[in-house]
């Protein structure tokens, strides 16, 4: 994150590390990306890559970012 409090890497650089990391951007920021109404957004991104990846032999890793 920028001095501006702007994301510099989506990922926060982990892709380099973690190069199977997908990013998924749900509603809210660091805290309200866990309260309502945007948990139920969060939940239902996480069930898809869990569904997903019980499906298959992919290795889906999600990071979910709050998008502001």
């Amino acid at each position: 994150m920028s001095a501006a409090k702007e994301y510099v890497f989506p990922d926060n650089d982990l892709t380099r590390f973690a190069p199977g990391l997908e990013v998924v951007e749900v509603p809210g920021d660091h805290d309200s990306m866990v309260l309502e109404p945007n948990v139920r957004v969060l939940a239902a991104r996480m069930r898809a890559v869990i569904a997903a990846a019980e499906a298959g032999p992919s290795n889906v890793v999600a990071l979910a970012t709050a998008a502001e």
